[in-house]
């Protein structure tokens, strides 16, 4: 018990470390715009101090970075609304628009501090390079790309807004060379971040292969035991908040050791695939499936009635007693066939372990009844577990 509470804690789940991912980077994008806005604020008052000129009038200066104080706590208010919701309901896309806000803002709150602290002749117009390469490394290419483009347009609306249309060959070259340069520092900066950006998908999708094979039973593709048992808890939790119901659904395939010991073990396999197969088919896209060990199998059907569960059940059943599988023949009624047992909450328990109880003693009485069917659990047959073929493991 102890082991399975330890596995559950190792679950990866891919989707939520690519969000924190991109959560870390937009708040390094907001701590960047502190040290940003003062750096620029110390930086004109010791330029204007030591070099006795006024590139930029106070006032325009202490408005464009209040702006800026203004939308870094803006977006960091965002941020902190996002990130309270549950981590299942948080969205990798949101995040990645929020960075990309993020960075067209400062664009234009860069645009406007060259502009009134001289234009092209600004000391901070080498801000753009660094502006260029941040957004390379934070956003996908295409994207900085046209940030690229839209910076290099504001560098020429910049420089011919202070300037004019008359131009000496001197001043237009300055220019053609400044935004050559900063073609060059997208094209480095994402020469880098291409490899980079190459390792993080790489390690993206390993991450979400290793969460899938966490999770699931490599045979069947179904939840293995130990993930079910944590939805399973979930649920429950969700049950008694909401005063909602819910059915379990536990059965194994009828004299599968037969089948294994003349059909072989490789074709056992294959049998308990294809009824994983039928059981994605059969059931719900809330419902939770599960195999629970050897050619046992597990279902929870969220919101459905001990009937509801009956009916379902008994489809499945239906359908697995046609299926042609191979060397079916064999078996004693000719046919792979299922015993089924099913609880409800919270009628016939309240907790995990009464649920799994209550099923497995119903499927016990499928099976001495005669297999190929499916029982409710009825408290005149509870005989406390004493009749019960085995006890399976629960979680609390």
């Amino acid at each position: 018990m102890k082991e399975k509470k330890e596995n559950l804690n190792e679950v990866v789940d891919a989707k939520i470390m690519a969000i924190k991912l991109i959560i870390e980077k937009n708040s390094w994008l907001t701590k960047i715009r502190w040290l940003y806005t003062v750096f620029v604020l110390l930086f004109f008052y010791a330029y204007n101090y030591f070099s006795h000129i006024s590139y930029i009038n106070y006032r325009a200066l202490i408005l464009i970075l209040a702006l800026a104080v203004l939308g870094n706590l803006m977006f960091i208010f965002t941020l902190k609304r996002n990130t309270r919701l549950p981590e299942k309901e948080q969205d990798y896309d949101t995040y990645s628009t929020i960075a990309s806000i993020q960075l067209d803002f400062d664009l234009v709150i860069l645009s406007l501090l060259i502009f009134y602290s001289g234009g092209f002749e600004s000391p901070i117009t080498v801000l753009f390079i660094f502006y260029i390469m941040v957004a390379t490394f934070l956003i996908y290419h295409k994207k900085a790309f046209k940030n690229t483009l839209i910076a290099v347009v504001l560098v020429v609306v910049i420089f011919f807004a202070n300037k004019g249309l008359v131009i000496t060959s001197q001043k237009l070259t300055e220019m053609i060379g400044f935004t050559l340069i900063l073609f060059f520092a997208f094209f480095i900066s994402a020469y880098f971040s291409k490899y980079l950006r190459k390792n993080e998908k790489s390690l993206h999708e390993f991450i979400e292969l290793t969460g899938t094979l966490s999770v699931t039973d490599r045979l069947t593709n179904l939840y293995n035991q130990t993930h079910f048992f944590l939805l399973f808890n979930l649920q429950l939790e969700k049950a008694k908040r909401y005063d909602s119901i819910f059915s379990i659904l536990l059965f194994d395939v009828d004299h599968f050791k037969n089948y294994n010991d003349t059909s072989g073990h490789m074709q056992g396999s294959e049998a308990l695939k294809r009824v994983g197969e039928l059981m994605k088919k059969m059931f719900r896209v809330s419902d939770i499936l599960g195999r629970f060990g050897g050619d046992e199998f597990i279902v929870l059907l969220s919101r459905s009635d001990k009937v509801g569960t009956y009916l379902a059940a008994d489809r499945l059943r239906e359908i697995v007693e046609k299926e042609p599988f191979i060397a079916r023949e064999n078996q004693p009624s000719g046919k792979i066939t299922l015993s089924m047992g099913i609880a409800s909450y919270p009628e016939h328990g309240k907790t995990l372990e009464e649920l799994l109880d209550k099923a497995d003693q119903a499927l016990y009485v499928a099976k001495k009844t005669g297999r190929n069917r499916v029982i409710i659990y009825d408290p005149k047959n509870d005989k406390s577990g004493k009749n019960t073929q085995k006890k399976h493991p629960a979680n609390n």
